[in-house]
C-alpha cells in the first residue's frame, strides 16, 4: 500500500463533495486497508492519509514549502537584527545639526557660525 497507518492528530472539520465513482473507489480502498492492517479505518482518516501521501510525494509542493520556509527565516532574521540593534520600526533620518558636515548642534551645544 502507498499509505501507512492512521495517525491520530487533532482534527478539524471539512465538508467536501466527491463524485460517486470516487466514493466507490474509496470504499474499496478502505476494504484493502482493513485487510492489510487488520483494523477498520474511517473515510475521513483514509482521505487524510491519501492527501498527505500525495503532498509528501509532490516535488513541486516540497520545493514551494522550502521556499516559504526560507522566506520566513529571512524575515525572522531581519526582525531579530532590527530588535538587537534597537531599530525595529524606526527609520533613520538626517543627523541633528546646523547643516555643516562635522558640526552638530544638540542640547547643550551651540552651533558654530562661519
Amino acid at each position: 500500500m502507498l499509505i501507512g497507518r492512521v495517525d491520530h492528530d487533532p482534527k478539524k472539520s471539512l465538508q467536501a463533495q466527491l463524485r460517486e465513482s470516487t466514493l466507490n473507489r474509496l470504499d474499496q480502498y478502505r476494504e484493502l486497508y482493513q485487510a492489510t492492517f487488520g483494523e477498520k479505518v474511517s473515510t475521513s482518516d483514509l482521505v487524510d492519509l491519501m492527501l498527505n501521501n500525495v503532498m509528501d510525494r509532490d516535488r513541486s509542493f516540497k520545493k514551494f514549502l522550502r521556499e516559504q520556509e526560507k522566506l520566513a527565516k529571512e524575515k525572522q532574521q531581519g526582525a531579530n537584527q532590527n530588535a538587537a540593534s534597537g531599530t525595529e520600526g524606526e527609520t533613520q533620518g538626517p543627523a541633528q545639526g546646523n547643516g555643516n558636515p562635522g558640526q552638530r548642534s544638540g542640547p547643550g551645544q551651540q552651533a558654530r557660525q562661519a
